[in-house]
């Protein structure tokens, strides 16, 4: 007999692995070595020392040897399988209803699981991809910490190379980007800059060319081979001219292979870095170009080999690199190392120079799949254990026999594993049906995945159904197997307790608890989306069609489209408002000589008109008073506050310098929503400088495909070179928005899914129980009980339920989407009881349509057909 104090778990380890003639003998050792123990070191540590010894004795002198051999598991393997098949014919509703649920819910795992495969496959090409790092930066603004970037100071890689030995640095630019002529053609063309390091770090393929100097000399340039094919045809281009709009005259020196489409590096042109300091000097591209304090666009990648621990170079970037800014109070950088295959997926970072899938979105999307996936598999288990007394006089049976409790965990599980390789089949055919679509939804998605259907990822799928058998088998293999033959045999009194109802009841209220979140969440992201479309911005997006200038002429394209009668007015601006655009400008306060950075755009003197915003003190611009040089800005309230200018009147005659000019605040503007409504309104400088992106048509004509056919007519006469480029405001922001489109999308496709596995479970369960409650639906009819209040009997249990899962799934949508989701926005809608209650309302009418259609047929039944054969 065991000694109450020897752990328990580590007894019935050794006695199950212990031949049986030997175990009395071992187990009486063991027991007098921990009463030692127990005496000598205390009760915790003989313990532990029991169990060690335990352990010890897994040796093969002492193990059982195993009752059968392979051919009998072989043989036991298929007898499951064959019961297994058998008992799915005999259940052939609660079959159809498992395979449907799980291969609905299966497609969403299936979904997700394709895209991390392909997400996983990113920058896994490079030879050196265990080697390369990229150096991502933070920046402390006047002690407000910004956001980490991608990219980091142009003038950081060759000071580290220089200090740190046996290191290497490769360079790289965006935004290179523009209309190409070559070979008489015109095409609009990608790429990035790189230096002469390029082809040692990353493995792309060099078609023509030499990788030691093909990106040595300034305005050199490598073209894919995709663009070739499209300029050039079959012809060799190397040692040809083109022309980059706005950039200048490259020279081609060699053909590179297209990237992968699993890289996070895409490019259809190389442009040599070292064009980057000319371009900057020409003022080409920004005049900070090099400097420490200037952190956009450029990226620093570094070797560290294979032998060299990269402590030495996070040294330097945390002890070095900051000395280099002069003004750490004001401004400051911090730097770290990413490795290039964990850019995609990685941390959500800005100025990313190409496509780039943050963990967030793959994370809720893993748990949402997760969620649908559970829900289902809740739905196997709840009809196993509802159809207990069946299964358990089968159980008892087999037991008499000598079946064992293993052979009877095999069994359930087994069965449980088939069918969900049957719902994988049917899973796999929603998976390349909603895989299209999938793509479309996500932002982006269409440049990171393909969801293509390989040897390995269907490998996966399998692994996939197998473990999601193994879940979904393993409470009704436990239940079975554990119960004696005895109780199994019993009546149906007996098994109430056992076939687990209140488990049961409480898996029902956790899938219809997530079908009200996902209802509750498209409800509300459906009102948040349209909040932002029709919020008032400060300024008007009205009939305002924005023209992509194109490098033309502001003033000869403004005097050809204001002959349309259709066009009412033209202004100029650098950007879009409200889309997510903005450009930073940094401003020295003259009372003090601060430097500070803020936020501005480039319009000309008719904007303000024509955008309808009011200016709160001062005047507009004064046409051609910045044409020589800029002397006058426009600022909004929220820069008057923060710089402690007083009221809006006396900010007016305020100087700053600005690129080494000075200019003076001439107006201030009422706020506006210039970013977007995620974004706080910061300080706001409106500038008049002459380097404009956009006309801004105010359009008063309602016929619209009349007025763009004119606005064309007027820009193929002003630019026979460019395609017109043109889209209404209203439309863009509509646009910018359309990820919460995407967001409605994403929880519909999961809302309906969790609806239709939850209803169908319901479905099931209301069935069953209205078959097993036939007889006593007979003899309450007998008794005169009414049709109605058969139904309510029937249906009340259920409600119950559903009526839990609406208190418990409410209060947690709503804490989700009021404190977490739409807390990211500044500018946000308020979730109200119309929300709340509309989403229950359309779940209890969905429960009420399922449980009614049963339990009336069944109230329904004549009394005499049921009680005939009793």
């Amino acid at each position: 007999m065991k000694h109450p104090d020897i752990p328990s778990f580590a007894y019935k380890l050794f006695k199950w692995f212990c031949k049986d003639h030997l175990f009395e003998e071992l187990e009486g050792d063991l027991e007098e070595s921990f009463l030692a123990n127990k005496a000598k070191y205390g009760l915790k540590k003989a313990r532990r020392i029991y169990t060690r010894e335990v352990l010890k004795m897994f040796r093969p002198t002492v193990l059982k040897k195993p009752k059968s051999g392979p051919g009998y598991q072989a043989a036991l393997i298929g007898s499951y399988v064959t019961i297994s098949l058998r008992n799915l014919r005999r259940q052939k509703l609660f079959s159809f209803i498992n395979i449907f649920s799980l291969s609905v819910a299966m497609s969403s795992g299936l979904l997700v699981i394709g895209m991390i495969s392909d997400l996983l496959k990113f920058d896994e090409f490079h030879e050196h991809k265990h080697e390369i790092y990229r150096v991502i930066s933070s920046a402390t603004y006047q002690s407000r910490q910004l956001e980490t970037q991608a990219s980091s100071p142009l003038g950081l890689g060759p000071e580290i190379k220089q200090q740190v030995p046996n290191i290497q640095v490769a360079q790289l630019g965006r935004r290179l980007q523009g209309t190409a002529t070559a070979n008489d053609k015109k095409i609009f063309v990608k790429g990035i800059y790189a230096d002469e390091h390029f082809f040692d770090f990353f493995t792309f393929d060099l078609v023509k060319g030499n990788k030691q100097n093909v990106l040595k000399d300034p305005f050199s340039v490598l073209l894919s081979q995709s663009f070739v094919k499209k300029t050039f045809e079959d012809g060799n281009p190397v040692g040809e001219t083109i022309d980059i709009e706005g950039l200048g005259t490259f020279k081609v020196t060699g053909i590179v292979a297209d990237p992968p489409q699993f890289s996070h590096l895409q490019f259809e042109a190389i442009v040599s870095l070292s064009t980057t300091s000319i371009l900057a000097r020409q003022g080409i591209i920004d005049k900070s170009h090099g400097q420490w304090e200037n952190l956009d666009r450029y990226y620093n990648y570094i070797y560290i080999p294979e032998n060299q621990e990269k402590s030495s170079v996070i040294a330097w970037l945390n002890n070095n690199a900051p000395t280099y800014y002069k003004d750490p109070d004001n401004f400051k950088a911090s730097f770290e190392l990413q490795r290039i295959n964990e850019i995609v997926p990685g941390p959500n970072i800005s100025d990313s120079i190409g496509p780039k899938m943050i963990y967030l979105p793959i994370i809720i999307l893993s748990v949402i799949a997760a969620a649908i996936l559970l829900s289902a598999i809740f739905n196997y288990t709840n009809l196993s254990m509802a159809r207990s007394l069946r299964r358990a006089r089968e159980v008892g049976v087999r037991k008499l026999n000598g079946a064992s409790r293993a052979s009877i965990f095999g069994q359930f599980t087994v069965e449980a594993i088939i069918l969900s390789l049957l719902s994988l089949g049917l899973g796999i055919l929603l998976f390349r049906l909603l895989r299209n679509g999938f793509i479309e939804i996500l932002p982006r998605a269409e440049e990171m995945v393909s969801l293509e259907l390989t040897p390995q990822l269907i490998g996966w799928f399998v692994l996939f159904a197998v473990a999601t058998g193994l879940i979904a088998g393993l409470s009704p293999s436990i239940f079975f197997s554990r119960l004696s033959s005895l109780r199994a045999l019993r009546s149906g009194k007996m098994l109430k307790a056992l076939s687990g109802i209140n488990f049961r009841k409480s898996l029902i209220v956790a899938q219809f608890t997530l079908s009200i979140i996902f209802v509750m969440a498209v409800v509300i992201t459906h009102k948040q989306y349209s909040y932002s479309l029709n919020n008032d911005m400060g300024f008007n997006k009205d009939n305002i069609l924005n023209l992509r200038v194109q490098g033309n002429d502001p003033q000869i394209l403004k005097s050809e489209l204001m002959k349309l009668p259709e066009v009412s007015n033209v202004s100029f601006s650098s950007y879009i408002p409200g889309v997510g655009n903005w450009n930073n400008l940094q401003l020295v306060d003259a009372r003090n000589q601060d430097s500070v950075w803020v936020h501005h755009i480039k319009v000309d003197d008719a904007f303000l008109e024509n955008m309808q915003i009011e200016l709160e003190a001062g005047r507009n611009f004064v046409p051609g008073e910045n044409d020589v040089r800029e002397s006058t800005i426009l600022v909004n309230e929220t820069f008057v506050k923060n710089f402690g200018l007083g009221s809006p009147s006396e900010a007016l005659g305020t100087v700053f310098n600005v690129e080494d000019e000075s200019v003076e605040i001439v107006g201030v503007i009422k706020d506006i929503i210039y970013a977007n409504l995620e974004e706080h309104i910061n300080s706001f400088v409106i500038r008049n400088t002459g380097e404009y992106q956009y006309a801004n048509l105010k359009i008063a004509s309602s016929d619209i495909l009349g007025t763009l056919g004119s606005v064309e007519q007027v820009w193929d006469e002003v630019d026979a070179n460019h395609r017109m480029d043109a889209a209404f405001m209203d439309r863009q922001i509509e646009d910018y928005y359309e990820f919460l489109v995407d967001f409605m999308k994403i929880f519909g496709f999961i809302g309906f899914l969790a609806v239709s596995i939850s209803t169908l479970g319901l479905l099931g369960m209301a069935i069953y129980s209205t078959q097993t409650r036939m007889k006593e639906i007979g003899i309450r009819k007998t008794f005169g009980a009414s049709e109605g209040k058969l139904i309510y009997l029937l249906s009340r249990g259920f409600f119950k339920m559903v009526l839990w899962a609406i208190l418990i799934g409410t209060p947690i949508c709503y804490f989700l989407f009021d404190k977490v989701i739409l807390a990211q926005n500044v500018y946000r809608t308020q979730i109200t009881i119309v929300e709340i209650g509309g989403s229950i309302i359309v779940l209890l009418v969905l429960c009420l349509l399922t449980i009614i259609t049963q339990t009336w047929r069944a109230a329904r039944t004549n009394p005499a057909t049921v009680l005939r054969d009793e």
